[in-house]
C-alpha cells in the first residue's frame, strides 16, 4: 500500500513510518507531499490536514492513532508510544518530559532529517534506528520505565 505524509518527517512521522512498516503493512511504500497537496486516490494519508490518520493536538500523536486504528498490542510498541507522546507533548519544554528514554531516541529521530538528502532516506534511517531501539527495549522488558501512561 502507498502511505502519504508531509515532507521533512521528524519524530512522530518517523516513528509512525516504522510502526506502519513493521507492524501494519510490511510492504508499505511512502510518498512525501506538501500540506496542500491531495492524497492520491487509494493511498493512505497520515499527518496531513485531510487525512483520517492524524494527531489530535495535545491528546494523541499520529503514532497513537495508528496503534488504535490497527489494534497493535505489542508491549514494546506501547512503551515506544509513551515515549513519542512524551516528546511530542513536551517538545517546547524538555524539562517536562517524564520518561528517561524520551529525549535520547527522539533527538536522534529529529536529527535524521538534518543528516539525510531526501525524505525517503530519513525514513530508511528511522527504520534502522527504531529497529535497534525496539531490540534494546525488548531486552530490557524486565526493567520498568520511570512512568507509563
Amino acid at each position: 500500500m502507498l502511505w502519504v505524509t508531509r515532507q521533512k518527517p521528524h519524530v512522530d512521522r518517523c516513528a509512525s513510518a516504522w510502526l506502519i512498516k513493521r507492524f501494519i503493512d510490511k510492504d508499505a511504500t511512502f510518498q512525501f507531499v506538501t500540506k496542500e497537496q491531495k492524497i492520491l486516490k487509494g493511498a493512505i494519508g497520515f499527518t496531513l490536514p485531510k487525512a483520517e490518520i492524524k494527531p489530535i493536538e495535545g491528546v494523541k500523536t499520529t503514532f497513537d492513532v495508528l496503534i488504535e486504528k490497527y489494534n497493535v498490542k505489542d508491549p514494546i510498541v506501547l512503551w515506544i508510544k509513551d515515549l513519542i507522546r512524551d516528546y511530542e507533548f513536551n517538545e517546547e519544554n524538555p524539562e517536562k518530559m517524564r520518561l528517561k528514554e524520551t529525549i535520547g531516541i527522539c533527538y536522534v529521530l529529529k536529527g535524521l532529517e538534518k543528516t539525510s538528502q531526501t525524505d525517503a532516506e530519513t525514513v530508511a534511517k528511522a527504520l534502522i534506528v527504531m529497529d535497534a531501539f525496539y531490540a534494546t527495549l525488548k531486552d530490557l522488558t524486565h526493567v520498568k520505565p520511570l512512568a507509563r501512561t
